[in-house]
């Protein structure tokens, strides 16, 4: 037993981890979390001190046995996980299920760069699990379990089935939500802008550009056309007076921004390529874990991208300022290293996000990157390198021209002068001075600007920085007015966040930590609450409905102020400075209190649970069963399961009493001494709120049955079915979900979009022997189906399929290639279907960022569409041979025979 094992969270890390230890040492992956809490209960013992119920996760059963061999034959196992609360949580959950497979020591490794100096470092010095980290994970994971299990039945039970609240993620769809009812509450207001041209009586020739900003030496606010009239008038009349009033130069020195840490990463990215933050995290890990650079093996580009913390490492440090005076001169190095101070809760042991080597310039690597790894490494080093630079000196030089005299002494200010001014204006003498303004900022020395610009970013640029030089006057030059041009204008709305600006606020607001920003936006996305609409996230109907009700319900629980506080509490745990049981005991008294009689009731005692059961007697008139989509709901044989469960002397799971309570109040209405023995027990509230909520659903308008989809049901109606087939514990019958969908549009009402989409999948099935396939098919996904071009739609597929480097690459170059795309071809029809290339890329577009993947069919199709355009793409053959575009093919569409034919069509 000499082996050494050492195990990290992915296989990119351990192969690039292995490449630095050698043949003796052996490397695994756990492929992330191998224990948490159980999917079907709530899996916390409230009364034993919140002690959690791990079980092995779905990965951790794939891996534990090779882990676990592994273990026994090793003498020393190295827990290489990331170095934060998850990564800690990760490396203590290894542990537990570990140490009673062998007798090797357990020791724990963190780095915060995967090269070969830093990996010798932590392997020369390992220490042991840190469990002020454990606790503050272990805390986070038990309060948003309490939160999503006992709040999420609320939103089942009031607004719809399968809706879901977190502790984080509500909080982030508040603030779409009400960012949204601004924006719908904003009235435009209407202003004029009046800009002047100027000439010195001296140089006449000479000409200036200015704006009016100041009346009276207060904020200019022209409020209507007329106002804007009168006012022009009077500035054109000969006898007004104008002179130059200042020439000032003001010297500035302009600092680097510090490198980037996790949300300001997310935010550069989505501001100036338009990534979501979920794609940025997934390149930025796969630059990390390590990019293959030749015959060396692979190497990580950068150090560990979650982090809150903007510190670098002196030898970070000295190794930047000596290619900075080597590539730029010593006048780009400043006096002193630069250093930057990170926010109270950021974690000090971690390091800002920075290349591993500022010497690996995104020149030299751009053959070793997809195009999207070049745009994120490139973003990432110029901000570290500009962070080490000297600053940039400007000068700030301001014109201004002041209109007197003639007419505007008459002139009344109001309407004129900003509301925000503290003087009454309906008491102001008449009389006014207009002062107009022109500025330009000249660039002395550019320091950090040589390689980091805001315009990288995606940023609003100053206009002083882009206006053109200002000619040589002097205060007191008489001027000729020679143009006045008046603009009307609009106050806007506030912008709707995009994913970078929500991250942004999430953090403003101290809500979230770097490992949760990406995953939060994502799930609000997911779960339908919210849409993207040209990267602006909008919330949907029901999105806004689950706000309204957390909101209304709980405004305590969903404050913003709160989640921050809870969130600090998480930190001061992770210190060493609060017991985590003590902080959910506070937590917990608290939100039962919330909670208040809208607690989602549980059935933890047997008796109730057998109470309720004992209502439902043998002979009892249970309702058919129901077929929904692939699934067939028998209360009957449900509440049969439940008293086997509980004759065997297991308890009911949070899931199942929910359930339980749904049906009771399915049959209460006939059976009046449901109530009674509900009463009894203390469950009638709820049996009764359960019963108002199915009668508003029942209540609810029907949709319209669409006419596509029934035409695709009428064309299945004469085909022989498979025969069903049993997967676990479920039986999928595809003629008996057939007839529930033809009895549903038979009744008139719409099936659900997921219920077209398991229609749709299930009908590819049978698609030889169903007539006009693929017209019925396209004119319900709208010509999606085939995506704007060749190719079938699989996005109804369940599960995203795991994609390869190659393949990875291979999409984000084509997702590189469309941004060059300026001119799309018109969308066409043939049909009853509609080809939209431009729709098409950006369903993928956003797929790929959510998801991460793209079906075999989606990537030749994506390929035929940008081969299209091929002109418009910069170097679009070498890139496509590069990448190996050119040899991809759609694969062969499976066609499926059923066991009789069907009925020939007439």
């Amino acid at each position: 037993m000499a082996e050494k094992l050492v195990i990290v969270e992915s296989p990119a890390k351990a192969r690039t981890i292995g490449r630095f230890l050698g043949d003796k040492v052996q490397v695994q992956a756990s492929l992330g979390h191998v224990r948490d809490l159980p999917e079907g209960t709530l899996g916390v013992d409230i009364v034993k001190d919140f002690k959690p119920d791990y079980e092995l996760t779905q990965n951790g059963r794939r891996v534990i046995k090779s882990l676990r061999q592994a273990a026994a034959k090793a003498s020393d196992i190295y827990l290489a996980t990331d170095p934060d609360r998850e990564g800690e949580a990760i490396a203590w959950h290894l542990q537990e299920a570990l140490k009673s497979a062998g007798k090797g020591r357990f020791h724990r490794v963190t780095f915060h760069e995967i090269t070969r100096n830093a990996i010798e470092r932590s392997f020369a010095a390992p220490g042991s699990i840190a469990y002020d980290l454990v606790d503050a994970q272990q805390a986070r994971r038990v309060l948003d379990r309490l939160v999503g299990y006992q709040v999420s039945p609320l939103l089942w039970r009031n607004i719809q089935k399968g809706t879901s609240a977190g502790r984080v993620q509500s909080v982030a769809l508040r603030l779409v939500v009400e960012r949204e009812r601004e924006i719908q509450a904003f009235k435009p207001e209407e202003y004029w802008n009046l800009d002047a041209l100027f000439a010195p009586r001296e140089q006449p020739a000479t000409t200036l550009k200015t704006r009016l900003t100041r009346v009276n030496d207060e904020k200019a606010w022209v409020a209507s056309g007329a106002d804007a009239e009168r006012l022009a008038t009077a500035l054109e009349a000969s006898d007004c007076a104008h002179r130059v009033a200042k020439v000032a130069s003001t010297p500035r020195r302009k600092n680097a921004a510090p490198p980037f840490i996790t949300s300001t990463l997310q935010q550069a990215a989505g501001s100036a390529m338009k990534m979501g933050a979920t794609q940025t995290m997934r390149i930025a890990q796969d630059l990390y874990e390590g990019i293959e650079l030749g015959s060396g093996g692979p190497v990580g580009l950068i150090t560990y991208m979650r982090t809150d913390s903007v510190q670098v490492a002196k030898e970070a440090q000295e190794q930047a300022r000596a290619f900075i005076a080597k590539t730029f001169g010593n006048e780009y190095v400043p006096d002193k290293p630069n250093t930057y101070s990170s926010r109270k809760s950021a974690q000090g042991a971690h390091e800002a996000i920075r290349p591993t080597d500022v010497t690996r310039t995104p020149e030299s690597l751009a053959q070793h990157l997809s195009a999207p790894q070049l745009k994120i490494y490139r973003l990432i080093w110029n901000r570290f390198v500009a962070s080490q630079m000297a600053p940039a000196r400007q000068m700030d030089h301001v014109i201004e021209i002041e209109s007197a005299g003639g007419q505007l002494r008459n002139l009344a200010p109001a309407g004129l002068i900003s509301k925000d001014s503290k003087l009454d204006l309906s008491k102001a003498a008449p009389g006014v001075i207009c002062t107009f303004r022109a500025s330009a900022r000249e660039t002395l020395f550019p320091g950090y600007l040589r390689v980091y610009n805001i315009k990288d970013i995606g940023e609003k640029e100053d206009p002083a920085d882009s206006a053109p030089p200002l000619p040589t006057l002097r205060e007191g030059m008489p001027c000729l007015l020679k143009e006045l041009l008046r603009e009307q204008n609009f106050t806007t709305p506030p912008s709707r966040y995009s994913e970078a600006s929500l991250v942004k606020a999430l953090e403003q607001n101290g809500v979230g930590r770097p490992s949760t920003y990406a995953t939060t936006v994502n799930t609000i996305q997911e779960r339908d609450y919210v849409n993207k609409d040209k990267g602006a996230l909008v919330p949907t109907d029901l999105g806004c409905k689950v706000n309204d009700y957390l909101v209304q319900q709980m405004p305590e629980l969903f404050d913003i102020g709160f989640t921050a506080q809870m969130e600090s509490r998480l930190d001061e745990i992770e210190e060493g400075n609060l017991d985590w049981v003590d902080m959910l005991k506070s937590f917990y008294a608290q939100f039962q209190q919330w909670l208040g009689n809208q607690a989602a009731t549980k059935l933890q005692e047997s008796d109730s649970g057998k109470a309720l059961l004992a209502l439902f007697h043998k002979n009892f008139p249970f309702n058919e069963p129901v077929v929904k989509g692939p699934r067939t709901y028998d209360d009957k044989k449900f509440v049969e399961s439940l008293r086997k469960r509980l004759a065997d002397g297991k308890a009911l799971t949070d899931r199942q009493n929910n359930a339980l309570l749904v049906v009771v109040a399915r049959y209460a209405p006939e059976h009046p001494d449901f109530l009674r023995v509900a009463d009894e027990i203390g469950l009638g509230d709820a049996i009764r709120e359960q019963m108002a909520a199915d009668a508003r659903a029942e209540a609810e308008p029907v949709a319209e049955a669409d006419p596509q989809v029934n035409a695709l049901i009428a064309a299945m109606k004469d085909l022989s079915w498979n025969e069903p087939v049993k997967r676990g514990n479920r039986t999928y019958d595809d003629g008996k979900f057939y007839k529930s969908l033809a009895e549903q549009a038979a009744s008139g009402k719409a099936l659900s979009p997921a219920q077209v989409g398991a229609l749709t999948k299930m009908a590819a099935q049978y698609a030889a022997a169903i007539p006009n396939y693929q017209e019925l098919i396209g004119a319900i996904t709208g010509g999606n189906g085939v995506g704007g071009a060749e190719g079938g739609n699989d996005t109804a597929s369940a599960e995203p399929r795991v994609l390869s480097a190659e393949e990875k690459t291979r999409i984000e170059t084509l997702l590189a290639m469309a941004d060059s795309i300026s001119e799309w071809q018109a969308p066409s029809k043939s049909g009853r279907r509609t080809f939209d290339d431009r729709k098409f890329v950006e369903s993928l577009r956003t797929q790929y960022e959510q998801k991460g993947s793209l079906s075999e069919r989606q990537v030749a199709a994506f390929s035929k569409v940008v081969k299209k355009y091929a002109e418009q793409i910069p170097g679009y053959a070498e890139k496509a041979a590069k990448s190996g575009l050119n040899a991809i093919s759609a694969p062969a569409r499976r066609t499926w025979t059923p066991r009789r034919s069907a009925k020939p069509s007439k």
